[in-house]
């Protein structure tokens, strides 16, 4: 057993006891950061520019009436973002053409686009796949079947928001001033969004990894983001040389470099990992719904989530949202659990916390994948 594979079934012997699989891991940043490293390694593919996640298959490969693996020199010679994010999909927000939702949270400039894709590791794939859970028709089955869905302890997927290295340098011209800097800064690569082609920079990623049984999650951001650890601050108590970044008082201010421990550039060097991932900081995990106090726990991507999806950092729950990824019985997913009613005339935030179990009677649960909003008819 090697590589993701390896790492992943270690984490789960380490982290999970016999008696208790729904304890959290021991240190979730670390495992974090080494499903980090093995996304971000080289792809080897000769006279192409790739990482390891790059290659995996998107939602247009995998949620199709034919599911196919991508070959791995077309899929990145036919790379598309999605001008609407999955998110938007998810809680039925409407957006004028690819603007963010809310660009002002992060200063975003006027008509510049985020584009977004979601990629899955081929453990995912093939358990989609193999259950049939990429059509509707096989959700019905699914529903109908009662067998719990339930995916492999080697499960990645990830979601990758990017942006026009032109609009990177109107979005932060004190910090770029020619687009060889963002290059240097950012993971660049080439994609289209809108029917636009260009290069694009790699601006946050979001990563569900089933190292635990309600999965490990963790929010990477570019150094520079505006506000990176705005509201709720930046924790990594592995890969990073300051482990707390207290949220600052102004809002998108610049939070500087998020030195790296030794521990982290020794794993990142082992794989090969090009030097521009230095410049990439662990926001954050999250393994539990709320705090020994019965608080929420919050997680949430400044980019991902407060600027393409437009939901307050201070309402966001990965791990909460994902629990309530279902369908029921005619494979519809279901909304209605990330819109909660209006309270006197108010519209309410998605739900964050305990995960209220009257929200999912009459659905199925998707083992916390909310790919069921793309399956194919």
């Amino acid at each position: 057993m090697t590589g993701l594979r390896a790492l992943a079934f270690l984490g789960v012997a380490l982290a999970l006891s016999s008696s208790s699989r729904a304890a959290p891991p021991p240190s979730p940043d670390r495992m974090a950061w080494e499903v980090f490293a093995q996304m971000v390694a080289p792809a080897g593919m000769p006279g192409a520019k790739a990482v390891a996640f790059e290659t995996w298959a998107s939602d247009a490969d995998l949620y199709s009436a034919t599911p196919r693996w991508p070959s791995r020199g077309s899929k990145l010679l036919t790379r598309s973002l999605a001008a609407v994010a999955e998110d938007r999909a998810v809680h039925a927000l409407a957006a004028p053409g690819c603007l963010p939702r809310d660009g002002a949270a992060g200063n975003f400039p006027p008509g510049a686009c985020i584009g977004e894709e979601v990629q899955h590791n081929r453990p995912v794939f093939d358990y989609i796949l193999a259950n049939g859970l990429y059509s509707k028709a096989g959700l019905v089955k699914a529903f109908a079947g009662g067998k719990p869905i339930d995916f492999p302890g080697d499960a990645v997927v990830v979601k990758a928001d990017w942006v026009l290295v032109s609009d990177i340098l109107r979005w932060q011209p004190a910090t770029y001033k020619t687009a060889d800097a963002v290059r240097r800064a950012y993971y660049t690569n080439r994609a289209t969004l809108n029917g636009r082609s260009g290069e694009y920079a790699l601006a946050g990623l979001s990563v569900q990894s089933k190292q635990a049984r309600d999965w490990v999650w963790s929010t990477f951001e570019q150094r520079s983001n505006p506000g990176r650890c705005d509201v709720i601050g930046c924790h990594d108590d592995f890969g990073a040389a300051a482990a707390d970044v207290a949220p600052r008082p102004a809002a998108n201010t610049d939070y500087g470099p998020c030195a790296k421990t030794p521990a982290l550039r020794a794993l990142l060097a082992s794989r090969g990992s090009d030097p521009v991932w230095d410049n990439y900081c662990l926001k954050g995990t999250q393994v539990r719904f709320v705090t020994p106090t019965g608080q929420p726990t919050l997680l949430a991507n400044s980019v991902i989530e407060r600027m393409n999806k437009g939901v307050a950092v201070q309402q966001t729950s990965c791990i909460t949202c994902h629990a309530y990824a279902s369908f029921d019985r005619a494979g519809l997913p279901n909304f209605a659990a990330l819109q909660p009613p209006p309270k006197n005339g108010v519209p309410q935030p998605p739900p964050t916390g305990a995960v209220q179990a009257a929200l999912l009677q009459g659905y199925k649960q998707n083992d916390f994948l909310w790919g069921v909003i793309a399956a194919a008819p």
